[in-house]
């Protein structure tokens, strides 16, 4: 048996751009099949290849998150002379396929021959016939497959879809800002399909909770679907520069203020790194960041591209992907960082305002967080600790309660008896803790009291994250 791999959209370029995109295309096959341990061969055609292996379904399994790739079929490859023997043969293959079913078949093939297509069709129906329930080409039970190609045919009876595209390598590389949600993998898996190696930038708001969080999710873009090379993830700690933000910035800008600080840090990296754009998973009007008016004032920090392919597509469509690709169940786990801070965020910045805001930061700042810039080969990376056992469904009678959000959220709601210190006060506030008492943790979505709780074990304490955070805990109290 042999899995037949179909090219996409790769066979429609030009002579010289064809042969460089397929023997990409081989390259990543090869190195996607060596991923899985299968021992294999590839052979290449004029619209066909060939890949031999220890184990066809498992090869098909991973060949179809080959981009490049539209179509695979496990068939069975035989050798003829003549008409005749081919449809002898082809139908002691097919006859136990259609015994007792309806079907079509379905013949097409390549070279010079002294038969047609139909040819083929009708005598390999004539054969099949007499195992069957009839013919039926519009809906049959079993679609029968021919295709030659010279004094060679290769028979099948399923095509599986893949996912086309370009093979990867193909059209540079980019940069692509994440943030671990459902959004941004999947930005960056479309810019994988389209060809163009993708490395990861990753502002980190939070700690090592919100980043091992974050790994495993584009961990899952670099072993499933990064064939051909080997992504990375550039670290930054951005928390100087929020509480900087938070501390001399009008807040209603801050989201504004982070992005075009994001941005920055993607094109520094870009730039050094050689890749030609910048990718978000930015959606017009999702967040109060992302409407048309703010997207604009914030792209005008940098002056490299920002591509943004989910621009137009609705939160539930981008959830579809993310089931599809993979990374569904664990962006499900990361939640919200910039939302835990900006209260009444601004949706119609204004440019000059925002250049004034960012005049009272020190400009020095960003060159030191990418001066302590770290470096992580995904594909090395062993699964990163989640420190989800820090999490709690419920809040113990015996428990204090610190809510972590701004006093001014604070004020409008909290659970009676909470206690009230900021997430970015969290640390000097600690030696006036009680190391002998249990501590519940409670933030806007979960993302802060997680980082919270990791900061107040390591330092002593018997700490746990409400998951799901205030927006839970209101939901469970009505």
């Amino acid at each position: 048996m042999v899995v037949l791999v179909r090219p996409g959209e790769l066979t429609i370029k030009g002579r010289r751009t064809r042969a460089r995109f397929e023997e990409l295309l081989v390259r990543n096959m090869d190195e996607a099949l060596s991923s899985v341990n299968l021992g294999h061969s590839i052979k290449r055609e004029p619209g066909r290849f060939f890949a031999y292996t220890d184990d066809d379904l498992k090869a098909v399994e991973v060949l179809k998150r080959v981009f490049g790739i539209k179509s695979l079929s496990v068939a069975r490859e035989i050798r003829f002379k003549a008409l005749g023997e081919l449809v002898e043969r082809a139908a002691r293959y097919f006859k136990e396929k259609v015994r007792g079913k309806k079907f079509a078949v379905r013949a097409r093939r390549a070279g010079k021959h002294d038969f047609t297509s139909m040819d083929i069709a009708r005598e390999l129906g004539s054969a099949l016939l007499p195992f069957s329930s009839g013919v039926d080409l519009k809906k049959p039970d079993v679609e029968v497959f021919v295709e030659v190609r010279g004094l060679r045919a290769y028979l099948y009876t399923d095509v599986v879809e893949a996912y086309g595209g370009l093979p990867l390598g193909s059209e540079g590389r980019v940069v692509a800002l994440v943030s671990g949600g459902f959004d941004s993998p999947v930005a960056a898996w479309y810019m994988l399909r389209r060809g163009a190696y993708v490395d990861y930038v990753f502002c980190n708001l939070g700690g090592p909770a919100y980043e091992a969080a974050v790994l495993s999710v584009v961990k899952v873009l670099a072993d499933k679907w990064s064939y051909g090379y080997r992504p990375r993830v550039f670290v930054l700690d951005f928390a100087p520069l929020l509480k900087e933000l938070r501390e001399k910035t009008d807040i209603s800008l801050l989201n504004v203020l982070l992005k075009r600080y994001m941005y920055r840090a993607a094109e520094a990296i870009a730039l050094r790194i050689g890749a030609e754009g910048i990718v978000t998973g930015e959606s017009l009007g999702q967040v109060a960041s992302q409407t048309l008016r703010n997207l604009y004032v914030s792209s005008l920090a940098v002056s490299m591209p920002i591509y943004r392919p989910l621009i137009g597509m609705d939160k539930d469509d981008i959830m579809k992907i993310a089931k599809e690709i993979g990374t569904y169940d664990l962006s499900a786990l990361v939640r919200e960082y910039c939302g835990s801070f900006a209260e009444h965020p601004r949706t119609h910045a204004d440019v000059e305002e925002v250049e004034r805001e960012e005049a009272k930061i020190s400009q020095d700042i960003l060159t030191e967080i990418l001066g302590e810039m770290r470096e992580i080969d995904l594909k090395s990376l062993t699964a990163p600790k989640t420190y989800r056992e820090l999490e709690i469904s419920e809040i113990p009678d015996d428990a204090v309660v610190i809510d972590l959000r701004a006093p001014s959220k604070f004020k409008v709601w909290h659970l009676e008896g909470a206690i009230n210190i900021d997430f970015l006060a969290l640390p000097s506030e600690l030696p006036k803790l009680d190391k002998n008492k249990k501590y519940i943790l409670v933030c806007d979505e979960g993302a802060l009291s997680l980082e919270a709780a990791r900061i107040m074990r390591e330092a002593g304490f018997k700490a746990y994250s409400y998951r799901g955070g205030v927006r839970r805990l209101k939901r469970k109290l009505s």
